[in-house]
């Protein structure tokens, strides 16, 4: 079996980036007040969770060993939004465009390990299936923003 260290790194970012993901929705669906943007938040805060264990799967099958926690980044994305919306007094497009940034985070960090590591084909379909469902669901969030602004 050959050496998959650079992919399992790669692969272990991606599992923190879904998981400060998960918080930052679930966070976020504290946040708001509307129930909509509540559901769609829960919604893709269990996404990002079940996109952390299908990565996971994909490290077990690569002989790697699997990382926990989140980013440093994130934690201080998380509070940025926590801090935002306490002073928006919990103001829904506040939390939407913190939202916003965090997926186009994700999306780049997606972009980075598509462009520069070389994933097994079945790894690769996963990753990418993941990054066009992010990139689906920014795109709802902006559609949710567009309503809030007006």
């Amino acid at each position: 079996m050959s050496d998959h260290s650079t992919v399992i790194d790669a692969l272990n970012k991606l599992i923190a980036t879904n998981y400060d993901a998960e918080r930052g929705y679930k966070e976020s669906a504290e946040d708001v007040t509307d129930s909509r943007l509540k559901s769609w938040f829960k919604e893709y805060a269990q996404q990002r969770y079940d996109f952390g264990h299908e990565i996971k799967a994909e490290i077990s099958q690569l002989g790697g060993e699997i990382e926990k926690g989140t980013t440093l980044a994130a934690d201080v994305h998380r509070m940025w939004i926590d801090i935002k919306a306490a002073i928006a007094g919990n103001n829904n497009e506040a939390v939407i465009e913190e939202v916003i940034r965090g997926e186009n985070e994700a999306i780049e960090r997606y972009d980075e390990v598509l462009a520069s590591t070389t994933l097994p084909a079945t790894t690769r379909t996963v990753v990418a299936r993941q990054k066009s469902q992010i990139e689906a669901a920014l795109g709802k969030v902006r559609e949710l923003q567009s309503a809030f602004v007006a």
